[in-house]
């Protein structure tokens, strides 16, 4: 009798034992990322009958059988795989299953099985996991590499997608701004076309005396003579035969070539061909750049090449073959900053001259222009200033006439704000007091502007301004523009219609724009302003303007910046210039019985005859559930329900170690009755 209630307690405290480790530990990893609570289920042990049930008889109804038990075993630890919160980590490559499955962890030889997706890259940039370094298995069956040293090769634009709204109520003809010096620039000395008569002997390192020629009549202080080759400065003259220079010069053998006037085409042409100009008295090299335009008996031409001081071509044939002295078109583009009037201190290599404006949009222009010829250096002219103003404002080119005056005009017409200020830097050598800029014609009537982006073949990008201008009801006008010192943009466009409804209609002319580069390179970029009578592309309405660049298909190089996981298990690597790429697929399994899985530690589960084999799935597919990048699924263990456990295994315990106790008395009882 006393030993049945013993054993009866004593299973009761193993029990109670039991309960109490399994709780202990679910309450442990209240913390553990992934973890899955147990829970302990009892069974009676086998029971003693001490009479067997009788079945009824006549009158007498049955009698249940006596039966005493002894006690009480674990049957089962069960782990509930339920769904856990999922903490956000911030992470992308910290994971978690909202759902069935589990991720697949391999050493190569061993796969095994987690809910934690703590994973990072390792030195061969493979994704494995951060505690065990198990490298995670991919649908390929193999890990998952990320691309960290991987660069995406840039990709011209081909097509751009333009979307939004012109404002129907937007006046028709717009006009140009355009801002021009308040005086003229001008060259010291006459500036005018003469020829120096007579010969020159350099007597001394500085001085000059004239045989045969009229030095006050025909020269000019800051006019520049050629000596044997050697450019110099007149500084003084003292009579007809006598005259300084600023600079000494080397080679004293008498020299009858002599350039009077910077900027102005001295002696005469000839056409002796179609397009060839042959000089009399002239400097071509010196005085005339490929570019500029001379005016041959009345026929405006470009040059194409100079061969020599008095040999150069022209771009086109000219019929009237008469000699011709007329200046060069472009006559001040060649004029030295230093010959300016306004120069009253010459600049030497490495002097500052500051470009400051604005825009025809307002955005600001903050330039530096070094003077010189060297490295890093913008020129030494006013036609080098010229260019550089040019290939730095976006939206406004700068032109000088053959009278000097410096003239800034904005490419799209419309009201603009384009302002031009031209000084020197703090700390230069040189001093020029560049005259102000005043309107010569006021920007005006409506245009709408925006600006695209675009990449070359090489994934450079370059900024193309679309402008707008209305030029008739539902009809309108597109004009391009790019920065000059990227080069230079066409359109095919004659017009964009658009029906009475404000839907895009229809295009006159290809819907294309012409790039040319620096480099002489073209790019062909096609508009796609939606499909007609529709409202999904460009619309007019009343109101505000909205149209931009939606969607194009070209980009830059790209670098790899990060990784993140989609709810399908893609692995994406993401770029610095926007692009993605999919670089595996997370392999996910699923358990006939996952409650079967044999817990190795670590997170990880093996299968077990009970779980049965590990059925390959992907997310979302099947019972499998989606996966969250950036968080991970905390342990499923409810405290409140874990602690009323505890209490109740408490009790237990000390239940049957009361009836230890209590058998305990009742044999010490027994034992004292004999004595």
């Amino acid at each position: 009798m006393g030993s049945s209630s013993l054993f009866a307690g004593i299973s009761g405290l193993k029990s109670s034992q039991t309960s109490l480790n399994v709780i202990g530990d679910n309450l442990a990893n209240l913390n553990t990322s992934g973890f899955k609570a147990s829970r302990v289920s009892f069974a009676n042990e086998l029971t003693s009958t001490l009479k067997p049930a009788l079945a009824p008889t006549g009158g007498i109804g049955g009698i249940n059988p006596i039966q005493v038990g002894s006690g009480t075993r674990v049957s089962s630890v069960d782990r509930d795989f339920s769904q856990g919160n999922l903490a956000p980590t911030g992470r992308p490559l910290d994971l978690a299953i909202q759902g069935d499955g589990f991720f697949i962890l391999t050493d190569g030889f061993q796969d095994s099985f987690t809910r934690v997706g703590a994973f990072n890259v390792d030195k061969s940039n493979d994704l494995v996991d951060s505690g065990t370094g198990l490298k995670v298995k991919g649908v390929s069956g193999n890990a998952i590499n990320i691309p960290v040293n991987q660069t995406v090769a840039g990709k011209a634009t081909a097509t751009t997608d333009i979307k939004g709204n012109l404002n129907a109520e937007f006046t028709s003809g717009a006009i140009n701004h355009i801002i021009q010096t308040a005086s003229a620039y001008a060259v010291t000395g006459t500036g005018t076309t003469r020829t120096l008569t007579g010969s020159i002997d350099p007597t001394a390192s500085t001085s000059v005396t004239g045989v045969g020629t009229a030095f006050t009549t025909e020269l000019a202080v800051g006019d520049k003579i050629n000596v044997n080759g050697e450019i110099r400065k007149v500084a003084t003259i003292t009579s007809d035969t006598a005259l300084t220079v600023e600079t000494a010069f080397t080679d004293t053998g008498n020299d009858t070539a002599l350039t009077a006037g910077v900027g102005v085409l001295t002696g005469s042409i000839d056409p002796a061909a179609s397009t060839t100009v042959t000089g009399v008295g002239t400097l071509f090299t010196k005085e005339l750049a490929v570019g500029d335009q001379i005016t041959v008996s009345g026929e405006t031409r470009t040059i194409s090449a100079i061969a020599s001081d008095t040999s150069l071509t022209v771009s086109a044939a000219f019929s009237n073959n008469a000699n011709d002295t007329s200046v060069m078109t472009d006559s001040m583009a060649v004029a030295d900053l230093n010959d300016l009037s306004v120069n009253t201190t010459d600049y030497v290599a490495g002097d500052k001259i500051s470009i400051v404006g604005t825009e025809h949009n307002g955005s600001d222009v903050t330039k530096t222009f070094t003077y010189g010829t060297g490295t890093g250096q913008d020129g030494t002219t006013l036609g080098a200033l010229r260019t550089f103003i040019t290939d730095n404002y976006g939206t406004a080119a700068a032109t000088i006439d053959s009278s000097g005056f410096l003239t800034l005009t904005a490419d799209p017409p419309g009201a603009s704000e384009l302002t031009l200020t031209i000084s020197d830097a703090t700390g230069n050598t040189g001093a020029t007091t560049h005259p102000n800029y005043a309107i010569n014609t006021t920007g005006s009537g409506d245009v709408y502007s925006t600006t695209i982006p675009i990449f070359d073949t090489r994934g450079s990008s370059f900024l193309v301004a679309l402008h707008f201008e209305k030029t008739a009801s539902n009809t309108w006008d597109l004009t391009p523009t790019m920065a000059a010192k990227d080069g230079s943009v066409t359109d095919a466009l004659t017009s964009i219609t658009f029906n009475s409804n404000g839907s895009f209609a229809s295009t006159t002319g290809a819907s294309t724009l012409t790039v040319t580069y620096k480099d002489g390179s073209t790019q062909t970029i096609t508009l796609d302003f939606g499909t007609a009578n529709a409202f999904a592309g460009l619309t007019q309405f009343g109101g505000t303007g909205s149209a931009a660049a939606t969607d194009q298909d070209g980009n830059g190089e790209g670098f790899f910046s990060s990784t993140t996981v989609n709810s399908d298990g893609k692995v994406v690597a993401l770029f610095t210039n926007g692009q993605t790429q999919d670089i595996g697929q997370l392999q996910l399994a699923t358990f006939s019985n996952p409650a079967g899985l044999s817990n190795e530690g670590n997170n990880a589960f093996l299968p077990t005859l009970s779980s049965g084999q590990a059925i390959l799935k992907t997310a979302l597919s099947g019972r499998v559930g989606a996966i969250v990048s950036g968080v991970l699924e905390s342990s499923n263990v409810d405290i409140a329900e874990e602690f009323t456990k505890l209490i109740v295994a408490q009790r237990a315990f000390q239940a049957n170690a009361r009836t230890i106790t209590t058998t305990d008395e009742v044999l010490q009882e027994l034992v004292s009755i004999v004595r």
